[in-house]
Order: C-alpha cells, then sequence, then structure tokens
C-alpha cells in the first residue's frame, strides 16, 4: 500500500519457524499477479555469499541487474551504469583502503592517494591493479565528481522510476554477527534513496543482539532507527495449528490396521501436557510429521502395524526436539521397562531405576523438563512410581505387549531398531496366526513353517498375551491345532525362571479356557480337542498339569479347569495316545519318550511300560534311545566364570522304573562304543557315572560336574 516515492524500511519479526518466509513467499506473489503498480523485485538472499567483501559486492550487484533488466532503453541503461558507479565507489574504496593499509608503510608512501599510485603505474600485486582499473572507470563514469555528487545523480534517476524497487532481504538473522552489522550498515547508507524500498525479515533478539557491538546504544534503539515500519508475525492460534498437525496424522496413520491400537483417552493424556509444547509454529509441524512419515512407512508390513502408533508419535517428538534424551532411552531399556518388584534386589534396583530415569530428564533444558517427565511416565507405566504414579500389577505387560507397548521390554527395540528384532516374529506374522484360529489345518502349517525358521517358541510366547481374547468359538480347532504341534515343540534348554513353549502352550489353553464358566463345557472341548488331535506330548503335559492341579482344589476350587471324573477322562485318552504311539513304534523315536513313559507308568499299570521297554532295548539301537531319552543338561557357572559349564546326567532311579540296575550295567557293557553320535555318547558316559555313583554309596541326586562340556 506504500505509494509515496521517498524511501522505505521495513522489517517482518519472527522467531525460526513462525512463518515468516511464507509470509513473504504470498507478498510476492500477491504482487506479482497485479496487472500494474507491481514494483522491481529483488529477492537478495545474503546467507548465500561467503565473506563480508563478497556481501557488498553482491548487495550492490544484484540491485544492478535487476535495473538494467527492468528498463532495456536508453534511461534504464544509463539509471544501471549510475547504481553500478556508485557501488563501485563504496566497495572498491573499502577494500582498497584495507589492502593499501598495509601496502603503502613498506613503500615508504604514508600520504599518496590511491588514485595517483593506480595511475603512476605502480603493479604491487594482481588485486590491487584489477581492483585501481576497477575504480578508474568509476571514477571516469562518475565524471571525476565526489561521492555526494554521485550519490546525488543516482538519487535523482531512482526517483523517475514509475515503481519503487522492493529489495527483499530474508534470513538476516542466519548472518555471522560481523555480517549482519555489515548489512544494516548497507542498508543505513542507502535508505534514503527515493523509490527504494527494503524488506527485512529477521528474528528480532538475535539482529538486536549483534548490533549492540557497533554502536553505544542499544541494538533495539539503534535498528528502530533504521526500520521505520516493523511488523511482528502472530502467534498462530493452537486449534489451527493442531488442524494441520492432526490433518498430517490422519493422512499418516488413519486407517484401520493403526486404529485399533489407537486409544483415544491415552492419547489426550500424552499429547496435551507432554507433546503440544513442542509443536508450537508451522515449521515445527511440518518438521515432525516429515520425519514421521519415514519411521511409519518402516512400521507397515502387509496390512498390519508393527509398533503402537501413539508412541511412535511421542517417540518422534523426543527424537527430534529432545535428541539428548531419545538418545539415551536405549541404553535405559531395562530401568523402562522391568515392573517394580520383580528384580532380585529389592531397593537397591529402584535406586538404580530412580537414577537412571531422572538422569533422562535432566539431559532436556530446565524448561522442558515438565513435558519429558510427563511423556516418559506415559510411554513407560513401569518407571510412574519414579513421578510419584501408581505401579501395574500382574496382567498389565500381557495388555501392553498386544498393544505393542514401547513399554514390553519384547517390543522396546523395535522403535530403535526399526526392524523387527532378530528371533522374534512380526505382528503381521501374529496377526495372520491369530486370523486362522478357525482353521486347524492352515494354523498347524502356519505354526509349522514358523518352527522351520527356529520361531515356534517366541510364537507361542506372544500368543499368551492374547490368550483371554481369543473367542471361545474357536476352542476347539484352535487348542486341536496346539496338540498337533505339541510333539515338534524344541527342547530348549530353561533356566530357573524362564517358561519353555510346553509350558507357554499349556498356560495358553488353561488360561483361554477358564474364560467358559461351565466347567462342563470346559471338559467338552478340552476332550474333543485332544482326541481329535494327532498330537500326544502337548495332551498328556495339559492333563498331567490337571492332574497335579486337583491336589490344590481344597484351597483354591479355582485353579483347576475341570471335575475329577473328567480328569480322568483326560487320563484314559492320553493312556491310549501312548499305547497307540508304542505299538506303531512312534514313541521309540519321540523326543520326550522318558516324559511320556514316566506318565504311562504313573497312570497305568507299571508292567505295561515295563513291557514295552523290555522289547524295545533287546536291540542296542533301542537301548541307547531309551537312556537318551532320559539324559538331562544342566548349566552352572563359577565365580569369575566368563563362560557357562553345561553338565549332562542321567538319575538311575528313573531307570530302575522300566530296567533293573544290574540289566542296565550289563547292556551298557555290550554297547559298541564305536560310530556313536554325540548325543548318544553322552547318555553313554552319563549312565556308566551314575553306576560308579552308585557302586559308590553315593546320593543319585547329588551328581558331580566332572563331565562337563562347553
Amino acid at each position: 500500500g506504500w505509494t509515496g516515492n521517498d524511501s522505505l524500511v521495513i522489517a517482518l519479526y519472527g522467531s525460526w519457524g513462525s512463518g515468516k518466509s511464507s509470509v513473504k513467499n504470498m507478498i510476492l506473489e500477491a504482487l506479482r499477479e497485479q496487472e500494474q503498480g507491481c514494483p522491481l523485485i529483488v529477492e537478495f538472499n545474503p546467507w548465500q555469499w561467503a565473506g563480508q567483501a563478497q556481501l557488498a559486492e553482491a548487495f550492490f550487484q544484484e540491485i544492478g541487474v535487476v535495473l538494467g533488466r527492468s528498463d532495456t532503453n536508453g534511461e534504464g541503461k544509463e539509471r544501471a551504469a549510475k547504481w553500478r558507479a556508485y557501488g563501485t565507489y563504496l566497495t572498491l574504496g573499502a577494500s582498497l583502503a584495507k589492502s593499501l593499509k598495509t601496502v603503502l608503510p613498506l613503500l615508504g608512501i604514508p600520504g599518496s592517494s590511491i588514485l595517483e599510485l593506480l595511475a603512476s603505474g605502480l603493479e604491487k600485486s594482481s588485486r590491487i591493479t584489477r581492483e585501481g582499473s576497477e575504480a578508474l572507470s568509476a571514477q571516469a563514469e562518475a565524471g571525476d565528481r565526489n561521492l555526494t555528487d554521485v550519490k546525488q545523480d543516482l538519487a535523482n534517476s531512482l526517483k523517475a522510476l514509475k515503481e519503487p524497487i522492493l529489495v527483499v532481504i530474508d534470513d538476516v538473522d542466519r548472518l555471522s554477527t560481523d555480517e549482519i552489522k555489515l548489512l544494516f550498515q548497507l542498508v543505513k547508507a542507502n535508505a534514503d534513496f527515493p523509490n527504494l524500498v527494503y524488506l527485512l525479515l529477521f528474528q528480532r533478539d538475535i539482529v538486536e543482539k549483534s548490533l549492540e557491538t557497533i554502536t553505544s546504544i542499544t541494538g533495539r534503539e539503534f535498528l528502530e532507527k533504521i526500520v521505520q515500519v516493523g511488523f511482528d508475525i502472530p502467534r498462530i492460534e493452537h486449534t489451527r495449528l493442531e488442524k494441520v498437525l492432526f490433518a498430517g496424522l490422519e493422512k499418516l496413520l488413519g486407517d484401520e490396521t493403526v486404529r485399533q491400537r489407537f486409544n483415544q483417552q491415552r492419547w489426550g493424556n500424552i499429547f496435551i501436557p507432554g507433546l503440544r509444547p513442542y509443536l508450537e509454529t508451522l515449521r515445527d509441524v511440518h518438521r515432525f510429521l516429515a520425519t514421521l512419515s519415514f519411521h511409519v512407512a518402516l512400521f507397515r508390513n502387509s496390512g498390519s502395524f508393527e509398533v503402537n502408533p501413539i508412541d511412535l508419535i511421542a517417540l518422534e517428538v523426543m527424537r527430534v526436539f529432545e535428541p539428548a534424551v531419545y538418545h539415551g532411552l536405549p541404553e535405559a531399556k531395562s530401568a523402562l521397562t522391568e515392573q517394580r518388584g520383580r528384580g532380585l534386589h529389592g531397593r537397591g534396583a529402584d535406586d538404580i531405576t530412580r537414577r537412571v530415569v531422572e538422569s533422562l530428564v535432566e539431559q532436556a533444558s530446565e524448561a522442558n523438563r515438565p513435558q519429558v517427565r510427563e511423556i516418559l511416565k506415559q510411554l513407560f507405566p513401569p518407571t510412574q512410581w519414579v513421578f510419584g504414579g501408581p505401579g501395574y500389577g500382574p496382567g498389565s505387560e500381557e495388555r501392553w505387549y498386544r498393544d505393542l507397548r514401547v513399554c514390553h521390554p519384547d517390543v522396546f527395540d523395535r522403535y530403535f531398531h526399526f526392524t523387527i528384532p532378530e528371533g522374534d516374529i512380526s505382528q503381521a506374522e501374529l496377526d495372520r496366526l491369530l486370523s486362522l484360529l478357525s482353521d486347524r489345518e492352515g494354523l498347524v502349517a502356519e505354526f509349522r513353517a514358523l518352527g522351520q525358521r527356529g520361531l515356534l517358541s517366541v510364537t507361542l510366547d506372544r500368543i499368551e498375551a492374547y490368550k483371554e481374547e481369543i473367542d471361545l468359538q474357536h476352542a476347539v480347532p484352535f487348542i486341536t491345532a496346539l496338540f498337533d504341534i505339541g510333539d515338534e515343540l524344541p527342547d530348549e534348554p530353561t533356566g530357573f525362571f524362564s517358561i519353555g513353549p510346553d509350558m507357554h502352550a499349556v498356560r495358553i489353553i488353561h488360561w483361554y479356557l477358564k474364560r467358559e464358566k461351565d466347567t462342563a463345557e470346559r471338559s467338552r472341548l478340552l476332550k474333543e480337542a485332544m482326541k481329535a488331535s494327532s498330537g500326544i506330548y502337548l495332551p498328556v503335559k495339559d492333563t498331567s498339569f490337571e492332574d497335579h492341579r486337583k491336589a490344590e482344589s481344597q484351597i483354591d476350587p479355582d485353579s483347576f479347569l475341570m471335575a475329577e471324573a473328567d480328569v480322568k477322562d483326560m487320563r484314559q485318552i492320553c493312556i491310549e495316545k501312548i499305547q497307540h504311539a508304542a505299538k506303531s513304534g512312534a514313541l521309540k523315536t519321540h523326543p520326550k519318550m522318558a516324559y511320556l513313559l514316566s506318565q504311562w507308568w504313573k497312570w497305568a499299570s507299571p508292567e505295561e511300560p515295563r513291557r514295552w521297554i523290555e522289547g524295545l532295548i533287546e536291540s542296542e539301537d533301542g537301548f541307547l534311545a531309551f537312556l537318551t531319552s532320559f539324559l538331562q543338561r544342566s548349566t552352572s557357572q563359577g565365580v569369575g566364570d566368563y563362560v557357562t559349564r553345561i553338565s549332562w546326567h542321567i538319575h538311575l532311579k528313573d531307570l530302575e522304573n522300566f530296567v533293573s540296575a544290574e540289566d542296565l550295567e550289563n547292556k551298557v557293557k555290550e554297547l559298541s562304543p564305536v560310530n556313536l553320535g554325540e548325543r548318544k555318547q553322552k547318555a553313554v558316559g552319563a549312565v556308566q557315572e551314575a553306576l560308579r555313583r552308585r557302586q559308590k554309596g553315593e546320593n543319585d541326586e547329588d551328581w558331580p560336574h566332572e563331565h562337563e562340556s562347553d
């Protein structure tokens, strides 16, 4: 709206990311769309030029180029020439003064004028010669007039312009302190030309601080002497800003695969106090959405989403705006994900957790620590007690896993590795399994495919988190499929506290059926699945589990699934399965033969399994299979040891349920040690050691560690 032909300096103030450049672009677009009255626009980007000398030269060069292009007639060319002459006069005067300040004393010529030296043919350096020639050219164009005359002549020429020159200088606050000072000196020196309008865009406090070093007054006062009209970018309303943010999030995460794990209440709890303070400008929002889009793409997998969307958003805010805190999270995994009281060190462990969590908060600036605390508290519920919040009881971890929360130790790493950890299954694979619950054959095929990749154990561990979520209408095909693959479960060594894949399967079945309130219906479902299954081991294991719980029924009637009469029926089903396996030869090669024999011996008459064993051990191959099935593995580690020692042993009492010690000793003596496999050699060695200990009168349970291997 400026209609005068005087000079004018306008400033647009705003912090980084507040939208100054966007406003500038809209201004220029609006001006260029005008049919008439559009000024001659010069977009001067000072931060693209290195050093103060180039900055001054570029300032005059850029304006001169636009002047020359805007009017190609004689008057326009003359105006452009006058501008160049004026610019050369100023820039070369400063440049030569700086150069000759060092050169002239060496020549013993302290007071000679620059032009006289250049005219006399002094050629001390190529740089001085080049600059001197340009100065002479400028002097010739100026007609041997002084700077005041040159400037007045240029002012008269600019006054004749039909439209003003608009010099737009953006990102002033990106310059160094010296460059900021030079730029404002250039503007100040040339702010009185007619029809010359400046639009300067910068963060005010940065520029004011830089200007304080060149004047005795404050930077604010100096700036006010130059800038005639100042505008502040208005702070964008949160509602408009969040409209942009939420539209971007909806575009990235709005599909159904993501929505199923998006909890609105939890989103509000973490967004308002924790995330919102970091998203104050459009630049913040666009920067955040751009980086989030990349990570969202990494976690999409065959119609599934591998992480919790709220946790991903919160962690991305931390990564972008609190990188020091974010980079400390992976190292703090144990403190952030371990439930309080689960460790073995009691109060000492609590102290360590508190120190770790508080040190993460301290990585943020003092002003941002309240929201960092809120984000950590919401992302990692196990740490809420550190901030005075509640603790979490049993069952929370399974819910966290189902929701793919970063606070679950089995999900945590994928947020920082951006992939599924080796030895784990993806959410896409787990979702596929859960979609096949009513399809026994399809489920078994999927289990076996995962088993071939060594992932069957971890698969059952993951499914356990869903055991109370699966619809009971799928009970028979689902449980039958679990029974079918039970004989193929890996024989993994388990520690004192670890849970093997077989126990995961039994726990899944138990807690899944517990949702059925009718005991008779539970029994019907379980027996139907047992009869339909081709598996042996898990039906036997599950029945043994229920049989053992029967003794606890007086204390806790709800601790078992079915009535005693139904358990008897299950035992009979299992006995028939074992008998069939013994007759077909499948029991001889079964990896759990020792366990199945012990349950057969316990549930049927001992004579039946003994007779079968008598026939089995008649051959050397059958005898070795019998011994190997009772071989047990244990680990130990001494003080100062870095490597765990592995021990192999056999309890004679277990074997004597089926074969006498005398017969065992005779059979072992008859063995040919040649070409025995490693496991069979271990079994023979273990039973020989057990027999020697028996002869010495030593306790069968206190087996030694002499026979160890790494």
